[in-house]
């Protein structure tokens, strides 16, 4: 793999703490962490947080829980440093002063001390006459007595970078090839707001100078902003990284990915109990694929297999559907102790938290054998056994059932008798007095353990009946055939 100027690669995640971090954002950082790994670079995560109206610490902390939720670590940026901290952009300040100052001294950007009112009627004309508003100018040759009138007047300048007026900038783009901006329209961009506070296009440039990012990998929504980054650059004389705009994310109505469109996300996803490997590798083929087969990825696979030159221009559709049979698959795959593992951290958060394993309760790593084949999320663990832990209640559709179906009682009776008496209360001895008795009745085997699967769970759907009835013990099996004949009547 060739690099720019022989360089290995440097990449930046550098998200806004201005929310949780969602499935647009986890894409990119998982593209950045893939491309560094592959290349043998260097992977930061650098916060901006310029917004500071919106930014929290409680989101950074969001943040930085989900990355390593992910399994995408980071070689600099918060909790790991580096030499090219501080990694949090409004700590960074003093960086920001010198540049303007050096571009102000230069030439190459001014103070601005254009009021509100008069921004807002160069816009109203704007609009007027059905054109884009783009900054007029009128700063660019201020005065210094001009300049000291405004300050007396208690006037806080921006500064403005001075932009060419005519020509275009290409922005050499590995996805999308050279896209044009019309240097006219890009107009002088304001660096520095009238509350000393630096833009995000003005820190953001400077950063990844300073920081000699090599690769500037992000979504496509940040593509206008791209020309505006690489004028600042080229005025500090700087040379721009070389960017890859990633495609836009779609719902599957074919409108940009939103919360309307269910989980967002990352907090969320592992809430409904999504394993971190299936949606790695679903977010993966969000834009890139490396054929037309292959669908499951490990990590490793990933990163060996992972290129710039193998993601899309056009926008990916989330396909809920296919993340929650991917999950699946990876969840059967799983050994058991891993497995384990992950219910146990995924129900400390569940009505069952602390009852696997208590008081005679089974443990998890007993039931995995029963459920891991029905499992599509680590949520459904919970869904398929909390009868083992909780209070029985029947599902309203399951009750209807059991009271609809004519031989239920004398099919829970002719049970009850089974359990009472079978020795060893064990699977294949329960398995072949139970097909015995169905037999004997002249009834379907499902049929005839249905209305045992919702006395002893009260839903339509349990793991195994033979290794629940021998998991639940002969006890509990007679009093929920008890109840269940007293609620039929």
């Amino acid at each position: 793999m060739s690099y720019p100027n022989g360089k290995k690669p440097r990449v930046r995640f550098a998200p806004s703490p201005t929310g949780h971090l969602h499935v647009g954002g986890a894409r990119t950082a998982l593209y950045n962490w893939l491309y560094a790994r592959g290349s043998g670079g260097s992977f930061i995560l650098r916060i901006e947080d310029t917004d500071l109206s919106r930014s929290t610490d409680e989101n950074i902390q969001q943040i930085v829980r989900s990355m390593k939720w992910l399994g995408l670590d980071w070689d600099e940026g918060p909790e790991a440093g580096g030499n090219f901290g501080p990694y949090r952009q409004m700590e960074r300040t003093g960086l920001y002063e010198q540049a303007a100052a050096r571009l102000i001294e230069t030439g190459a950007a001014y103070r601005c001390y254009c009021t509100r009112e008069e921004i807002e009627a160069e816009r109203g004309e704007a609009r007027a006459a059905g054109r884009a508003y783009v900054y007029g100018g009128r700063c660019r040759a201020l005065t210094d007595a001009d300049a000291q009138t405004r300050a007396a007047e208690g006037i806080q300048p921006v500064i403005r970078l001075k932009s060419p007026q005519e020509g275009v900038t290409v922005v050499k783009d590995l996805i999308r090839g050279d896209v044009a901006f019309e240097n006219a329209l890009v107009g002088d961009i304001i660096l520095v707001r009238s509350s000393g506070v630096p833009t995000y296009n003005f820190a953001v440039a400077i950063d990844d100078a300073e920081m000699k990012i090599t690769h500037v990998i992000r979504g496509d929504d940040h593509l206008p902003n791209t020309p505006k980054q690489i004028l600042v650059l080229r005025s500090l004389d700087q040379e721009p990284p070389a960017y890859a705009h990633l495609p836009l994310i779609l719902g599957h109505d074919r409108a940009p990915l939103s919360k309307r469109h269910g989980s967002a996300s990352l907090e969320e996803f592992r809430a409904q109990g999504y394993v971190r490997e299936a949606l790695c590798n679903f977010l993966a083929l969000l834009g890139w694929s490396f054929d037309a087969e292959t669908t499951l990825f490990s990590m490793p696979e990933l990163t060996d297999k992972f290129t710039l030159e193998r993601v899309g221009s056009t926008a990916a559709v989330f396909d809920n559907d296919k993340l929650l049979w991917m999950n699946g698959q990876y969840i059967r795959a799983m050994e058991q102790t891993e497995l384990t593992d992950r219910v146990e951290e995924f129900i400390k958060d569940t009505p069952i938290k602390g009852l696997p394993g208590a008081a005679g309760n089974p443990t998890i790593a007993e039931l995995i054998p029963l459920v891991q084949e029905k499992m599509k999320t680590l949520a459904e663990f919970v869904e398929l056994t909390d009868f083992f832990f909780l209070p029985l209640r029947y599902e309203e559709k399951a009750l209807i059932k059991l009271k609809q179906d004519e031989k239920a009682p004398a099919i829970l009776g002719a049970v009850a008798k089974i359990i009472a008496t079978t020795e060893p209360f064990d699977v294949p001895t329960l398995e072949t007095e139970l097909r015995v008795k169905a037999e004997a009745m002249e009834i379907k085997l499902g049929k005839f353990l249905q209305p045992v699967r919702i006395a002893m769970s009260g839903k339509t759907i349990t793991p195994g009946m033979f290794e629940t009835l021998a998991v639940l013990g002969r006890e509990k099996c007679l009093e929920r055939l008890t109840a269940a004949v007293q609620l039929i009547g």
